[in-house]
């Protein structure tokens, strides 16, 4: 048996499943365990992630959702082993076919995300003094922002030299202010939405989607992996999370980005409302202003420095991902405001 780990007792885990593997390789968490009975895969997770992990994934089943991947149960007929700070799942190690077919598997994977959502949907009523209170805690937040920035440009221009992350902030900052601004005029036309039908749809969200956590069999099924972060909340946080994710990266114009949008919505059809406040919160620059207020905070003795050289990255890497996302918040919503104009010349 080829071992590549030795941080775990792996031989006495796999006992409890009633597997010896004939050889091991490790991916991050996870661990690849060849036996006689064919690939499977151990996942470590925090102890406190087991149950609710658990709990999701029965509700997913007994809805008839099928894209998880199975868990096994001991020969005790435990779903975990849990140790002291950790616990461990088995589940079929599945080889992914991305290299051959990476294009369909970017389709798939947005139309099962899709299913898993109409599946699991459920109405909501919203009163409006909720709305209110959402409206005004989230509008205030993003307004002490756009003044820190305005206050921080400002001080730094009157400095016969800025530091490089001053000038660096200044160069970036007009267009920062301009996806603010396009944030906020979604987040009035969600609540103005909002308002008339006092109602949201909430749905089982994976909380982590990821080309790393879809993967598609032979017979070309899509399943998602590490539901760790799953819970009820609104659909689009999904969507919304894995655009911050996956655009933050090099300066690149993501058309793929926009198809995955509309293929995600000819199984699950996102309301006005959600599709507002989804160019809302994608659009926010929250990672540009936290990195603007990271440098701002004083001292801690009790904390690491982070140095101005990694903070000029930070912002460096946090204005392309504004920019990547403007390119395809921006193309969506050109989209929407033609099929409006389209509706309205119609109806």
């Amino acid at each position: 048996m080829k071992m590549i780990t030795q941080e775990i007792n792996l031989a006495g885990i796999l006992s409890q499943y009633g597997i010896s593997a004939e050889y091991v390789e490790k991916h991050g968490g996870v661990w690849r365990i060849v036996t006689n009975k064919g690939a499977f895969a151990l996942k470590r997770i925090r102890k406190e992630h087991a149950y609710p992990l658990f709990m999701n994934i029965h509700s997913l089943y007994k809805r008839g959702v099928k894209m998880i991947v199975p868990i096994y149960q001991t020969k005790q007929g435990f779903y975990f082993i849990e140790e002291v700070n950790h616990a461990y799942y088995l589940m079929p190690w599945i080889e992914d076919q991305e290299e051959r077919e990476l294009d369909f598997k970017d389709s798939l994977m947005f139309k099962e995300l899709a299913k898993l959502h109409s599946m699991t949907v459920a109405e909501k009523e919203y009163e409006e003094e909720e709305i209110t209170s959402y409206y005004e805690r989230v509008s205030g937040q993003w307004t002490k922002e756009q003044e820190n920035l305005e206050k921080f440009v400002d001080a730094a221009e009157k400095k016969i030299y800025m530091s490089p992350f001053e000038l660096q902030v200044c160069t970036y900052a007009h267009e920062i202010s301009m996806a603010q601004k396009f944030s906020f005029q979604k987040l009035e036309s969600w609540q103005e939405a909002i308002k008339e039908t006092k109602q949201h749809r909430v749905a089982m969200t994976h909380g982590r989607i990821s080309f790393h956590h879809f993967v598609k069999d032979t017979e070309g099924r899509g399943y998602f992996i590490s539901w760790e972060r799953a819970k009820q909340g609104p659909p689009t946080n999904d969507i919304i999370s894995f655009y911050q994710r996956y655009l933050k990266t090099y300066p690149l114009y993501c058309d793929d980005c926009i198809d995955w949008f509309y293929e995600y919505q000819k199984e699950f059809s996102l309301q006005g409302y959600e599709k507002d406040l989804t160019l809302s919160y994608l659009s926010h620059p929250t990672t540009f202003m936290k990195t603007l207020e990271q440098f701002q905070q004083p001292a801690d003795p009790t904390r690491s420095k982070v140095s101005e050289r990694e903070l000029v990255k930070r912002v460096q890497s946090s204005y392309w991902q504004a920019k990547n996302i403007e390119y395809v918040a921006g193309r969506i919503n050109q989209i929407e405001e033609q099929n409006k104009n389209k509706e309205a010349s119609t109806g």
